[in-house]
């Protein structure tokens, strides 16, 4: 019988960021086929909150919160790295559970959805850099899978992505404009590739009785509008209002990152998913804290979703669902001009309620047409998307 080998992940759990769960579901839905049997131990910030996830049987909990990362494990692991280069003992410093699972791990996957990139505050980059750098210090092959990166114009950001990305056995660059940027960084382990989620297993679609719009709000770019006096919630609710009056849809509201206790964090959607109810109570809301696959089924049974969600919208186009994006990243546009959909996304600093009503509109009338775009560019992405295991498997 193989041998089974250890994974360990960063940068993902199964709670809250539901975009990255959905990343890390499909890591542990493929890479078996490339490796043979897997256990994943999966190093997360909220082990409380993903232990009481329904989770596979390979799959081991490991807590990695940002304190434990920065007070101790980032010093032992330092201490037992400058033990390695001098070739003395130096395995019996990882005592931590996510040390010892680092160490002992075939390799190292980093499935963080962004990161090193300018704009998201020294805090979340050093975040970043010490996440990361962690099983470099143990000697560990290690892989960024497929992520936006960059720019890397602050000297802070660009000063820890040259310490640290050049050290991977690979960076996986989803998109021109995340490659362009680690060129600027001269980088030579750079894999293109498309996202991981494109290759989740999926559920069956919900089925619903009438044609239905998904809204899927964000609680960063509602922060990002709040602080100049933009409102976002307003701005949705006006919208979801004529939608269903004007066009006859169900308007079905829903947090694509939640908890299973409401926080009002940058990861909990619910409060201003709610918050877009009361203001619309035409709509429907789904207030519970669904899972990477339930969310899926959820977004493949309507006929439109606007989201400001990154990884909603790779549901989305996955399951051949026309989308709307009101986002605040090259992220977006460089994954919908890979589907061809140059336009179906809209910068949170200049859309206007009736700039979003149109559009919505328009891509509910043209909805067959752009399932069909869709589904043209869908196989060549998807073919994108499995490279991130071709790449991981042979750093092992």
């Amino acid at each position: 019988m193989p041998e089974t080998k250890t994974v360990a992940t960063l940068g993902a759990a199964f709670s809250a960021n539901r975009g990255a769960a959905s990343m890390l579901q499909a890591v542990i839905d493929n890479l078996p086929e490339h490796l043979g049997p897997c256990r994943f131990a999966v190093l997360t910030t909220f082990p409380a909150d993903d232990r009481a996830e329904p989770t596979d049987p390979s799959v081991t909990i490991v807590s990695a919160r940002p304190v434990e990362l920065a007070a101790l494990l980032w010093p032992l692991a330092l201490l037992a790295g400058g033990l390695r280069v001098l070739r003395l003992p130096w395995r019996w410093l990882c005592v931590p559970a996510a040390l010892r699972e680092l160490r002992d791990a075939a390799v190292v996957v980093d499935v963080a959805g962004i990161s090193f990139a300018d704009g998201r505050g020294v805090p979340i980059v050093v975040y970043n850099a010490l996440m990361t750098s962690l099983p470099l210090l143990l000697g560990r092959p290690t892989v960024k899978a497929s992520q936006a990166l960059g720019p890397f114009r602050s000297p802070v950001n660009r000063t820890l992505a040259r310490a640290v990305l050049p050290r991977l056995r690979a960076v996986c660059a989803r998109g021109d404009a995340t490659e362009r940027h680690l060129a600027d960084l001269g980088l030579r382990n750079v894999e293109p590739a498309a996202d991981l989620a494109f290759t989740m297993r999926p559920g069956a679609p919900t089925i619903r009785s009438r044609r239905a719009v998904g809204l899927a709000p964000s609680a960063v770019v509602h922060g990002y509008c709040r602080k100049v006096g933009i409102d976002y919630v307003g701005l949705l609710a006006e919208v979801a209002e004529r939608l269903g009056k004007e066009e006859g849809v169900e308007v079905v509201v829903f947090p694509h990152s939640s908890r299973r206790r409401v926080t009002g964090g940058r990861m909990d959607d619910r409060p201003v998913t709610r918050a877009v109810h009361e203001a619309a109570p035409s709509t429907t809301l789904v207030d519970d804290p669904l899972g990477p696959v339930e969310l899926r089924s959820l977004i493949a049974g309507c006929d439109l979703l606007v989201t400001s969600r990154f990884h909603a919208m790779i549901s989305a186009l996955a399951t051949v669902t026309p989308v709307l994006v009101v986002g605040w990243s090259h992220k977006y546009d460089e994954v919908l001009a890979e589907m061809h959909l140059d336009g179906c996304a809209i910068d949170w600093r200049s859309t206007t309620a009736d700039d979003l009503y149109d559009r919505a509109v328009d891509l509910l009338r043209r909805r067959d047409e752009v399932r069909a775009t869709i589904r043209t560019a869908l196989p060549a992405v998807e073919a994108r998307s499995r490279r991130n295991y071709e790449v991981i498997s042979a750093c092992t």
